[in-house]
This record gives C-alpha cells, structure tokens and sequence, in this order.
C-alpha cells in the first residue's frame, strides 16, 4: 500500500514536458541549495558582519525557492510511513505474524504505534490516577503519534532513549499540582500556576495540565483569547526534551559550538519575529516570541513546527506551517529530523 502511495505521488507530480520529476531530485534540489548555504557560511565563519551578509543574501534566495518545499515534505512523509511499516513488519516484537500469515499496512502501523504509545505510558505518572485518566493520556499520546511521520518519530526516539519522565494532572490546566517554584527559560521563578506545561530539560521532566481551556495571549497589538489544547502542548515540551537529547545545547536546535547552524537558526528566528507583525500567524508563534530571553524563544520556536502538526493535523498543519514559517519548517525537516533519526 506504500508502494502505491508512492506511485500515485509521482504521478501527481509529473510535470506535462515529461521531464523527470522524482522525490530524489526535489531531494538533490533542496539539499544542493542548503548545503550552498552552508558552504558560504563555514567559508565567511571567521568574520562575523559577512558572514551575517550572507546569511541575509542566501536566506533570502532560498525563502524565494521555498515552493518546492511542499513536494518535498509530501515526498518525506511517505518515506517515513513506508520505512515505519518495514521496521515494524520485520520486528519479532509485539506479536508478529507466523509464516502464511498475512497482516495488512494498517495492522503493522497499529502495532507500531501500539507499542510506543505503551513505552511512553510506562514513563508517565498520572496525579490521582484512574482508569478514565489512563485512557485521557493514552489519547494524547495516540493524537502525537498519528499527526505526522515526523511526530511520531519524536515518540519512537523517546522510546529508545528513555530516562524522561512525564507527569500529568488531568484535573488541572496549569500543573501547580505537580510541582513548586519552577524556573523558566528567561530565568524567572514561576509558581506552577503560571504554566499549562513545563518541559524542564536538566531533570529530564515534562510537567502538564490536562485538562483544555482558555488563555490570554498577546498578538499584534492585543490579547485574545486562545485555545489550550495539553495535547498540543504535551507534543511541544516533548519536542524540546528532544531537542535536549539530540544536541545537548539547553534544549537548542543545533549543537554547542556548531556555529554555522547557530547563526543560520538565529537568522531563521530574526525573519520569523519581523514577518509575525506583518502576516498573521498561529498561537504557538506567538507564544514562542512572548518570551523574554534570546534562548528562551529560540528553543520554544522549533517546537512550533510538531505542535501545529498535532493541532491541524498531517495535511494541514503542515501547509500552514510552509506559508507562515517555511524557513524554520525547512530547518526542522533538513537539519533536526536527520538528527533524530541518527
């Protein structure tokens, strides 16, 4: 059946010259044009004002080539969903099919995501827990992993790294319950009443209100009212304990010391902020720039991109994502993913 997916997206795809339009060249296009950037970087990294001229000059060339982009993600997400299929059809675990037997696409999936979603209930703690509780919080999960290949591939690197430990009050919205003073990203001293979640890399913990409601949020010049959703924010403080394991730099997208990621991250972040108060964005934007400090909205900001995948779902978190922050979307899918994957 990924098979056939395949087909149909090439199909699709196939421009009416017959030139050849493969997932490997939209692959190579995407690639040669990211890895220019990175070259002009490493060549300029010893000075600092051209090297940010740069940056500006090949950002820019490649905010203008972000069309194929959408192609390219398509192509992506296929590839993960086949290659979850192959790993969970040849792993012996989780009752595998005896010769002549027969499981379908769906099964295979099921029983993949069946199998992570138990690892991840088996790191978490419920506050007063019940049977109606564990089935709230299983549902969490189960909407994580079903938004996109790229968000359950956060679940599944959870799954083999272990050591996180997730705690859950289904009774609250804020998690004042489930711990004291807490310290954020900007370094101040909160009460657990300031936070519908709290991903606190250094302990590797992940505090959450579950139960969904309203909060204030300032866009544009005003406060709305905006929709919490502890799913959406469960998936956004995983993100950032990802982001912790994977590079090992206080929960930012790229490692202590690699430089040319750094400034192309920073570059990424500066564009974002500017174009936020021209053109209407999601909440989980917003959020992100609500933060004070430098770091505190750079690693807030790459959660942004599995949390709309799991508010809007594959399809369209994904196309709101490319038209409100193609550039940071881009970065996720190029530089994080394979990251999580090695």
């Amino acid at each position: 059946m990924a098979d056939g997916k395949r087909k149909t997206f090439k199909r699709k795809s196939e421009p009416e010259d017959g030139a050849r339009d493969s997932t490997d060249e939209l692959r190579n296009y995407l690639s040669s044009d990211f890895a220019s950037l990175r070259d002009e970087i490493h060549r300029e990294i010893t000075s600092r004002d051209i090297l940010l001229r740069k940056l500006e000059e090949s950002v820019t060339r490649l905010s203008e080539d972000i069309a194929p982009v959408k192609d390219y993600v398509a192509a992506e997400m296929e590839e993960e969903d086949d290659d979850a299929s192959s790993q969970s059809s040849d792993s012996p675990e989780g009752g595998a099919p005896q010769d002549g037997d027969q499981e379908t696409e769906e099964e295979r999936n099921n029983r993949a995501q069946n199998r992570c979603v138990d690892v991840m209930m088996s790191l978490t703690e419920i506050r007063m827990n019940n049977e109606e509780k564990t089935q709230k919080v299983r549902g969490f999960y189960e909407k994580i992993y079903k938004a996109s290949p790229f968000t359950s591939l956060m679940l599944k690197f959870l799954e083999r790294n272990g050591g996180v430990k997730v705690l859950i009050d289904c009774d609250s919205s804020n998690i004042s319950n489930l711990g004291g003073r807490l310290v954020n990203l900007d370094g101040e001293k909160c009460n657990g009443t300031a936070f519908l979640t709290f991903a606190d890399i250094f302990e590797c913990r992940v505090y959450l209100g579950g139960v969904s409601g309203l909060f204030r949020l300032y866009k544009r010049g005003q406060y709305v009212n905006e929709t919490f959703d502890p799913e959406v924010s469960l998936a956004q403080s995983l993100a950032q304990m990802v982001m912790y394991l994977t590079f090992k730099n206080r929960g930012c997208p790229y490692a202590c010391g690699d430089e040319m990621y750094e400034k192309l991250y920073e570059k990424i972040v500066l564009e974002t902020s500017q174009k936020k108060e021209s053109v209407i964005m999601d909440g989980c934007v917003y959020h992100a720039f609500s933060m004070k400090s430098s770091l505190a909205r750079e690693v807030s900001l790459i959660s942004v991109v599995p949390g709309m995948l799991v508010k809007y779902g594959s399809n369209e978190g994904m196309s709101k994502l490319l038209e409100q922050v193609p550039l940071l979307t881009f970065f996720f899918i190029h530089h994080v993913i394979p990251k999580m994957r090695s």
